[in-house]
C-alpha cells in the first residue's frame, strides 16, 4: 500500500507511468492486463460483447489515451456485418491508421471492398481510413477510389473525396494533373454540400490555375450563401484572388463589370452571418474588391463583431484601425459607430489601445469635441494616460480648430507630479510646436526644465529650444549651462540634443558661449556612447572648417514631423490574415494580386444571367449571359433537400432500410437528369412578370428586422450632447423587486436608420436564484427591433439596446414584459414614448444651405411661438433636443426627423425669445413648436 502511494504521490492526478496504471481498485495493472478483456471482447463471436468493446475503445480515445496496441484485434473486425459495429470500427481506424501503416496495409483489400458498399458512410469511411494510410506505394490505388468517389451519387461520399485529394497530394505530387481533372469536376457540382470541400481542395492542390474557375465562376458565387460556413470562408478568400485578376480597379464613377457586380451582391447576405470568420472574409472581399462608396455596408457588421470574446475584438479592431488608417473616406463609414469605439472597464490593455488608435481616426470637426472629452477622461487612467495624451496631440494635428484648445490644456499637464504624464506631454508638444511655439510657452519648458527626469522629455524640450533657438537665443545658453553640469550623467539622447544645441549656439552666439561650447565637445569626445563621439566629431568638422554650406546644414528650418498611423504599412497584407494581424509575412502567405490594368475577356465565364437592379451603374455588353440571376429552378431545390433527407436517413436507419433508400437517391439523380433536358415554354408577359420580381427581390435588405431603409440627402452629425435623464417603465412599487428603466443614447440605431436607440435598464432587487426577463412588443412589431429575453442570476443588473420606429408622432409603443422567477411568473405592460426632441437628429448644414431651405418652408411650414427659455446656449437647445448649430451662426440649428428624414430648423432669437420652427413635415412642426413652448429654464 506504501508503494502504491509513492506512486501516486510521484505522478499527478490523471496520469500514469509509460508502462503501469491503476484500477478503480487502487490496483497496479500494466497495459497488457489493462486491454486483455477488450481484446477478448473483440475476439468474441458476439456482437453485443464487440459493439460495447468498441464503445469503451472509442471512449478512451476520445479521452485522449493511448489505444494504438488494439489496432490489430480491431482491424480484423472491419468486414463485420453489424453496420454500427462496423462504423465504430472505421472511426478507429480513420484515428489511428497512419500510426499503424503496416498493419493497416494487411486489410487494404477490405478497405477496398468497403469503397463499393451500398452505405454512404461505410463507403465515405473506408476512403478516409485509406487517404490517412501515408505509404506511397498504395497511391495509384488511392487515386482510382478518389476518381470513383468524385463520381459517387451521394454528396457525402463526394465531400470525403474532395478531402482525400490534398492528402494524396502531399504524398504524391506528380500526380497533380490528374487531382486537377477531379477538382475541376467537383468545382461543378450542384450540392453546396460539396462545394466547400472542393474549394479547400483546390486552394490545397492547386491555388495558382486560376483558369479553371472560369466556367464555374457564377455557379460559385450563387451557392457562396448556401456552403457551410467554414467553406465560405476558404471560398470568399479564392475568389476575393480571382476578382484581382479579372477586373480592373473599380472606381465609383466607372462602371462595374457584371460578375464583379454578381460576387459583391452574393456576398452582401453573407455580413449577418453569425460566424464572425466569414463576416471578416466578406469585409475583406469589399475592401480589397468592391468600388469606396460600397464599403461603408461594412461597417455595421463589424461593430456587431466587437460584442465577441476578447480575441475577436483584437483582430476585429486591427482591421477597423487599418481600413480608418487607409483614407479619410474610410473612416467615415465608422463615424455613426464613434461610441462604439470608447474605451471601457472591462476591455484588456491592447483593446483599449486599439480602440484610442481608432478614435484618433475618426475625429472630425463634428465630432472632436466628444472626442476630446472623452480622451480627457483617459488622461486620469494610469494605464492611458501616455496614449490619451499622445491622441489628443493627433486630433489637433488633424483638426486645426482645436489646436489651440488641445495646446493649452497639454501645458496644464506639464506641471503635474506623474513623471511618465509629463513625459508624453512634452513629446507631443514637440509635434505641435515644431513651427510655431509661443515665447511664455518655451520660457515655462525651460524652467521646468530641472523637474522633468524622463530623458525622452528633456531631450524634447531641448530640441524645441534649438529649434525655436532665434526666439529665445538668450535663455538657450543658460540651458546649455545647466544641461553642462549633468552631461556626463544624462541619457544618451538627451547627449545628442545638447550637441545641436552648442552647434547652433556656436554659430549665432559664439562669443558668449564659446567656452561653453568647447566643454560639451570635449566631454563628447571622450563619451563611451559610439553615437556620441561620432556626433562629436561631425559636428567639429562642420564648425571649425566653417563654409556657408556648413552653416545651412545646422541652422535651417526642418519640414514638419508627419503624423502617420502605426496601421498604415499593414495595407501591405491582405485583410484578416495572420500576416496582417502580425504584420509580417508568414508561411503560406500569399500576396493578393493587383488588378490588371486593361479589362481581361469577359467571354470566358459562361453562365445564367445577372439580373441588375436599375440604380446599380453596370458595364453592359461584356459577357455571355444567357439566364437569370437565381438559375436554380424550385424544381431543383426541392430535388436536393429529398437528396438531403434520403442521406440523413442512411445514416439513421438499419441495414435492411439501406439499399431502398439508394435506389431512391439514384432514382433521384436521374430525375435531376431528365428535369434539366425539359423547356417549358413561357409568355413574354411572365417573364417580363418574373423579372420585375426578381428586381424588387434585388433591392431588398435582407437585415434582422423587416424595416425600410430612408436614405437621407442630409449628413447625419454625432449627437452634440446627449440626455442623461432616465425614465422608469416599471417601479419598484408595481413590482416588489424589478425596476426596469429606459434611457435615450441618440447614437445611431444598430437595428434600422428609421428606429430610435434606447437603453434598457433591467434591475432585479429581490434576491431571486434565477430571473427570465422577457420584452415583447405587444403592437406594431414591425416597427420595433423584436422581443428581448435576459437571464439574471440574483440580485444583478443588465443592460440592453431595443430600436423603436415612432413614426415622428407621439405615438405609445406598448410592450409586456413577463417576470419568470422559477416558482412565480408575473406580467405587466409597459407604455414606451419618446420626447420629441429625440425624435430628430442632428445634420451638417451650412449657412448658406440653411437659408435656402427655411426660404423654401414657408405658410403652413413655418410655426412662431415664443419660449420660456431665458439666457440659453447651445449646450441647453442640445440637450432638450438633437440638433446641431448651423456653422458661423447664432440660434440657428439644423436636424431631420428620424423616421422621414424631414427637415426641422430651428431659428432663435435671443432677445425677444422668439422661436422659428421650419418642418418640411406640417403636423411635427407643430407638434415641435408646442413641445418647445415646455421649455423652461428649470428643467431639461
Amino acid at each position: 500500500m506504501l508503494a502504491g502511494q509513492i506512486m501516486r504521490m510521484a505522478y499527478a492526478e490523471g496520469l500514469s507511468t509509460p508502462e503501469i496504471e491503476y484500477s478503480e481498485g487502487g490496483i497496479m495493472i500494466d497495459n497488457k492486463a489493462r486491454f486483455a478483456d477488450l481484446k477478448d471482447m473483440l475476439d468474441s463471436n458476439k456482437e453485443n460483447l464487440k459493439m460495447d468493446a468498441m464503445k469503451r475503445v472509442i471512449s478512451m480515445v476520445a479521452k485522449g489515451k493511448d489505444c494504438s496496441e488494439l489496432f490489430p484485434a480491431i482491424v480484423k473486425n472491419v468486414a463485420a456485418k453489424n453496420l454500427e459495429l462496423k462504423k465504430l470500427v472505421y472511426v478507429y481506424l480513420v484515428r489511428y491508421a497512419e500510426e499503424q501503416q503496416e498493419l493497416a496495409l494487411l486489410s487494404i483489400s477490405t478497405f477496398q471492398r468497403g469503397l463499393k458498399d451500398h452505405n454512404q458512410l461505410i463507403r465515405a469511411s473506408a476512403l478516409r481510413v485509406l487517404s490517412s494510410i501515408r505509404v506511397s506505394m498504395i497511391a495509384p490505388v488511392m487515386m482510382l477510389a478518389i476518381k470513383d468517389a468524385v463520381r459517387d451519387m451521394s454528396a457525402y461520399v463526394r465531400k470525403v473525396a474532395a478531402h482525400a485529394i490534398p492528402k494524396l497530394y502531399s504524398l504524391e505530387p506528380e500526380l497533380q494533373p490528374q487531382l486537377i481533372e477531379c477538382i475541376d469536376f467537383l468545382l461543378g457540382d450542384k450540392r453546396t454540400l460539396v462545394l466547400g470541400s472542393a474549394v479547400y481542395a483546390f486552394e490545397e492542390t492547386c491555388p495558382d490555375q486560376l483558369q479553371l474557375l472560369h466556367k464555374h465562376y457564377r455557379n460559385l458565387c450563387r451557392a457562396l450563401v448556401d456552403v457551410d460556413e467554414w467553406g465560405q470562408v476558404i471560398m470568399i478568400g479564392l475568389l476575393t484572388r480571382y476578382a484581382r485578376t479579372q477586373f480592373v480597379t473599380p472606381k465609383n464613377d466607372d462602371p462595374l463589370d457584371v460578375d464583379h457586380f454578381l460576387l459583391l451582391q452574393s456576398a452582401k447576405p453573407l455580413l449577418q452571418n453569425r460566424n464572425c470568420s466569414v463576416v471578416m472574409s466578406v469585409a475583406q472581399l469589399y475592401y480589397h474588391v468592391a468600388p469606396p462608396q460600397q464599403l461603408s455596408i461594412v461597417s455595421k457588421a463589424l461593430v456587431r463583431l466587437l460584442r465577441g470574446p476578447r480575441e475577436v475584438q483584437y483582430v476585429v479592431l486591427v482591421n477597423i484601425a487599418t481600413i480608418c488608417a487607409a483614407s479619410d473616406s474610410n473612416s467615415n463609414i465608422f463615424e455613426p459607430f464613434l461610441k462604439s469605439f470608447f474605451v471601457r472597464n472591462g476591455d484588456s490593455m491592447h483593446v483599449k489601445l486599439l480602440k484610442l488608435q481608432i478614435l484618433k481616426s475618426l475625429a472630425t470637426e463634428s465630432n472632436v469635441q466628444i472626442v476630446l472629452k472623452e480622451l480627457q477622461t483617459y488622461v486620469k487612467m494610469n494605464d492611458l494616460a501616455g496614449p490619451a495624451i499622445e491622441a489628443i496631440g493627433h486630433c489637433a494635428l488633424q483638426v486645426g480648430a482645436v489646436a489651440d484648445y488641445c495646446l493649452s490644456g497639454l501645458v496644464s499637464l506639464i506641471a503635474n507630479s506623474n513623471e511618465e504624464l509629463v513625459s508624453s506631454v512634452v513629446v507631443v508638444l514637440k509635434k505641435l510646436l515644431h513651427e510655431k511655439a509661443p515665447l511664455s510657452l518655451l520660457i515655462r519648458l525651460l524652467k521646468l526644465i530641472n523637474s522633468i527626469k524622463a530623458p525622452s522629455a528633456r531631450a524634447c524640450v531641448i530640441w524645441l529650444i534649438s529649434t525655436h533657438i532665434n526666439q529665445v537665443c538668450g535663455y538657450s545658453i543658460d540651458l546649455l549651462r545647466i544641461m553642462a553640469k549633468t552631461f556626463a550623467s544624462e541619457a544618451e539622447i538627451v547627449k545628442l540634443q545638447t550637441l545641436n544645441l552648442a552647434a547652433k549656439l556656436w554659430i549665432l552666439e559664439r562669443d558668449k558661449s564659446e567656452l561653453l561650447v568647447q566643454y560639451i565637445l570635449q566631454l563628447s569626445r571622450y563619451d563611451r556612447s559610439y553615437d556620441v563621439r561620432d556626433r562629436c566629431r561631425f559636428i567639429r568638422n562642420l564648425l571649425f572648417k566653417p563654409n556657408k554650406l556648413n552653416i545651412n546644414l545646422l541652422i535651417s528650418d526642418k519640414p514638419a514631423p508627419v503624423s502617420l498611423s502605426q496601421f498604415k504599412d499593414r495595407e501591405l497584407y491582405q485583410l484578416g490574415t495572420l500576416s496582417h494581424l502580425l504584420n509580417q509575412k508568414c508561411s503560406n502567405y500569399r500576396d493578393l494580386p493587383e488588378f490588371p490594368t486593361t479589362q481581361p475577356d469577359p467571354s470566358i465565364r459562361k453562365g445564367p444571367e445577372v439580373i441588375i437592379p436599375q440604380n446599380i451603374i453596370i458595364n453592359e455588353g461584356k459577357g455571355d449571359i444567357n439566364d437569370e440571376f437565381y438559375s436554380d429552378s424550385c424544381e431543383e431545390e426541392s430535388e436536393e433537400s429529398e437528396e438531403e433527407s434520403t442521406e440523413s436517413e442512411d445514416d439513421e436507419e438499419s441495414v435492411e432500410n439501406e439499399s431502398d433508400e439508394d435506389d431512391s437517391e439514384s432514382e433521384e439523380e436521374e430525375s435531376e437528369e431528365n428535369d434539366s433536358d425539359i423547356e417549358i415554354p413561357i409568355k413574354k408577359k411572365e417573364i417580363e412578370k418574373i423579372e420585375n420580381n426578381l428586381d424588387l427581390l434585388l433591392d431588398l435588405d435582407f437585415t434582422s428586422t423587416p424595416t425600410n431603409i430612408i436614405n437621407s440627402r442630409w449628413k447625419r452629425a454625432s449627437a452634440m450632447a446627449c440626455n442623461d435623464q432616465t425614465y422608469e417603465l416599471l417601479s419598484l412599487s408595481q413590482t416588489g423587486g424589478l425596476i426596469i428603466k429606459k434611457q435615450f443614447n441618440r447614437s445611431p440605431s444598430l437595428f434600422s436608420n428609421t428606429m430610435i436607440s434606447i437603453d434598457i435598464e433591467v434591475s432585479v432587487i429581490e434576491n431571486v436564484e434565477n430571473s427570465k426577463i422577457d420584452l415583447i412588443p405587444l403592437n406594431d412589431i414591425d416597427n420595433t427591433s423584436g422581443p428581448i429575453y435576459i437571464n439574471i442570476l440574483g440580485k444583478g443588473t443588465h443592460k440592453s439596446n431595443i430600436g423603436i420606429n415612432f413614426e415622428d408622432t407621439v405615438k405609445i409603443s406598448k410592450w409586456k414584459c413577463i417576470w419568470d422567477r422559477g416558482d412565480k411568473k408575473n406580467e405587466y405592460t409597459i407604455e414606451i414614448t419618446a420626447p420629441l426632441g429625440e425624435q430628430i437628429e442632428a445634420i451638417e448644414m451650412s449657412k448658406v444651405q440653411f437659408d435656402n431651405e427655411i426660404s423654401k418652408l414657408t405658410g403652413m411650414y413655418q410655426n412662431k411661438v415664443k419660449t420660456n427659455l431665458k439666457n440659453w446656449s447651445s449646450l441647453d437647445i442640445y440637450r432638450r433636443c438633437n440638433c446641431k448649430l448651423v456653422l458661423g451662426t447664432e440660434g440657428y440649428f439644423a436636424a431631420e426627423t428620424v423616421n422621414k428624414k424631414q427637415l426641422v430648423l430651428l431659428k432663435m432669437i435671443r432677445d425677444e425669445n422668439n422661436v422659428e420652427v421650419f418642418s418640411e413635415d406640417v403636423l411635427f412642426g407643430n407638434l415641435f413648436a408646442n413641445f418647445i413652448q415646455t421649455w423652461n429654464s428649470n428643467k431639461c
